[in-house]
């Protein structure tokens, strides 16, 4: 029997505020504490969810069937060296993907990030724009990108060749992995594609100093069945989709989230991973110059 448990995660909660002002949140520390304007307009439920084990059950081997899967990533089971992110991992990544994704034409990848659930930011202040600064989990249901700024992304790295993109496949693939250990806290689940409707997703404006970024946060629904990897080693990455334009496949997204497991005992080893996202083109395209 898969082994399942007890955790929580944090879901937007419906406001009929929504309806006339676009939900949003922004991280402008020193301009909203100067100017006194909001910083976000969201508001937030915890909810209990069951989190169930997925190793080894045939069922999840393709990432088209519930939007997320599993496969094995060996070799950097521990990474403290930054350099080795961008010089050694980043590459394993994009072969992982061309090899285990049908119809990989070109494998794009624009983001990665280190999470470590002993972070601490001074005031909270964070520097998104540098990769190297390390983020907590993240306990909130949310997919990474909505549809728009998959297509803003696409005209800003492929200016020539965006109008041929748009016209063919297009996904958005996250890999997640622990480093250090297996995890013990602060999992990541990801919820089944197939278990959700459109009405949980409330598209949501991320406002930063260079940027406005839009992406999906959910409401919560207890048809929603959330998976994880139970205490997942280091040579195990999880992918799972943010987006896939392809309308005949199972599930074209799965949301995730790290969740706060029942139980977990105050001695638990901290959880420090490494997540990649990429778009992935059905053709074959020349990636923009670093």
């Amino acid at each position: 029997m898969a082994k399942t448990v007890r955790a929580s995660t944090h879901f937007i909660k419906w406001s009929d505020l929504y309806e006339s002002e676009k939900p949003f949140q922004v991280f402008l520390d020193d301009d909203i504490n100067q100017s006194g304007a909001r910083s976000t307009n969201l508001t937030w439920e915890e909810n209990d969810i069951t989190v169930e084990d997925f190793r080894g059950d045939p069922q999840y081997n393709d990432i088209d069937k519930h939007g997320f899967t599993s496969r094995i990533l060996s070799g950097f089971g521990n990474i403290q060296d930054m350099s080795i992110i961008e010089k050694e991992y980043i590459p394993a990544v994009s072969q992982l993907l061309y090899k285990e994704l049908a119809d990989a034409g070109t494998v794009f990848i624009f983001d990665w990030r280190i999470r470590d659930s002993r972070t601490n930011h001074p005031n909270g202040r964070v520097n998104f724009a540098d990769q190297t600064v390390t983020l907590l989990p993240s306990n909130f249901a949310h997919i990474d990108m909505c549809p728009i700024s998959i297509i803003k992304r696409i005209q800003e790295n492929f200016p020539n060749d965006a109008s041929k993109i748009l016209q063919q496949r297009i996904r958005a693939i996250n890999v997640w992995k622990p480093i250090d250990n297996p995890v013990e806290q602060w999992p990541l689940a990801v919820c089944d594609g197939t278990s959700m409707a459109p009405a949980d997703l409330v598209e949501t404006d991320s406002v930063r100093r260079d940027k406005t970024t839009t992406l999906y946060y959910a409401r919560y629904s207890p048809m929603h069945k959330w998976f994880f990897l139970y205490r997942q080693t280091p040579e195990e990455a999880l992918l799972f989709k943010h987006f896939d334009s392809k309308s005949d496949v199972g599930a074209s997204f799965a949301m995730h989230s790290s969740v706060r497991e029942h139980g977990v005992p105050v001695d638990a080893l901290p959880r420090r991973s490494v997540e990649v996202r990429a778009l992935v083109f059905s053709e074959v395209f020349d990636l923009p110059e670093e």
